[in-house]
């Protein structure tokens, strides 16, 4: 019996030598290097060392962003850590005892996750913020007025726009490109060069009279008519007489003239302006296009044949109409010494077809064939 205890506390001891050999051995061969198996971004690093994996790693990651010729430095001073503290796990810190560094590298996990690398999101993003203030370009859209008798008419230009989210992702998602090239949107000049070349057909053209000794009435009139004039409508897009042209008040220049009220004439801020929105009536009517909203006066006016006028109060009683036609429209409107015209320029069809002759009241101006002013 006693030789056979003593066998066994052999056998013990000799396993306990066998696994202690085994400890340090695997320790002198494991210490600094990588366990077996252990992967970063499909590459296995079994066996590197701390500085072989950490340089790998950075070497990994993009180190520019790139936009037509221009290059953009990455920064990952952030990332840089993350990547320490993971290190950290695969290789760790002696005790600063051998002891104790043994049983700490028979502890060390035998499966270490690669994904537990995070990049710093917060450092890119705020990086490409500031590469959008260099990269990023407002839209220049088409120009067009009338003047001088002429459509004068300017090219537009597209804008362009720094896509950050998914400049992000794909520098997040590439562990082989160094050059990581920026996602940038197109943003489309609206009007574009295109749009405006369209407008070139005369749809309305419509002349109305009034007294120019009543000069308060006739400044209102000019007001208004400079709020119209060159205002462009989108194709399908609902024009409001009141939204282009603003409330009436002494601020903004307008004057006390003689309005309509129930079938009475008082003198109110802005009086006279109905001329301009019931002109803009005829000129749309020439045109065929949508009638959103109109409202006649209580009494008739002077201007229009009877039932064609189109009054206005603002907050209370609008002109509006819809641009039916597939292009742009341009609106303009002058004004004479006793007249205004108001012209209205876009892409003919069939439902819309280019006017021959322009119209007016009481009179026409058949002969003018150019702005008289």
């Amino acid at each position: 019996m006693k030789k056979t205890r003593f066998l066994i506390l052999a056998l013990l001891l000799q396993l306990c030598v066998t696994l202690g050999f085994g400890a340090v051995i695997s320790y002198g061969n494991t210490r600094d290097r990588a366990p077996s198996g252990l992967m970063i971004w499909d590459q296995d690093i079994s066996g590197l060392s701390r500085d072989q994996v950490s340089a790998l790693i950075r070497e990994k990651l993009p180190n520019t962003v790139t936009y037509e010729d221009q290059v953009y430095p990455l920064k990952w001073e952030h990332t840089y850590t993350e990547i320490e503290h993971w290190l950290d796990q695969v290789y760790p810190a002696t005790t600063g005892s051998w002891v104790g560094d043994v049983f700490q590298n028979l502890a060390r996990p035998l499966i270490i996750s690669s994904d537990s690398i995070r990049l710093d999101q917060a450092e890119i993003i705020t990086q490409l913020q500031e590469f959008s203030r260099l990269i990023n370009q407002p839209a220049q859209v088409a120009t067009i007025k009338f003047d001088a008798g002429q459509l004068k008419k300017t090219d537009g230009l597209s804008g362009r726009d720094l896509d950050i989210e998914a400049t992000w992702l794909k520098i997040s998602q590439d562990q082989v490109q160094k050059n990581v090239d920026a996602v940038v949107n197109v943003i489309p000049a609206r009007p574009s060069t295109d749009d405006i070349f369209e407008i070139g057909d005369k749809l309305g053209d419509y002349t109305t009279y009034f007294n120019p000794h009543d000069g308060q009435r006739t400044n209102n009139v000019r007001l208004a008519t400079m709020a119209l004039d060159n205002r462009l409508i989108p194709p399908g897009e609902v024009f409001s007489f009141n939204e282009v042209v603003g409330e009436r008040t002494v601020a903004t220049g307008y004057s006390p003239a003689i309005v309509f009220v129930n079938q009475s004439m008082v003198k109110d801020i802005g009086g006279g302006i109905c001329q301009d929105s019931s002109t803009l009536y005829q000129a749309v009517l020439q045109a065929n296009l949508s009638i959103e909203e109109r409202h006649t006066h209580s009494l008739p006016v002077s201007y229009v044949m009877r039932g064609q006028d189109a009054t206005v109060s603002y907050g209370i009683l609008d002109f509006r109409f819809r641009n039916s036609t597939q292009g742009y429209l341009l609106i303009s409107a002058r004004t004479g010494p006793n007249w205004l015209r108001i012209r209205l320029f876009g892409l003919a069809d069939e439902k819309h077809p280019e006017l021959q002759y322009p119209q007016g009241y009481p009179r026409g101006p058949e002969s003018w064939d150019k702005d008289p002013k």
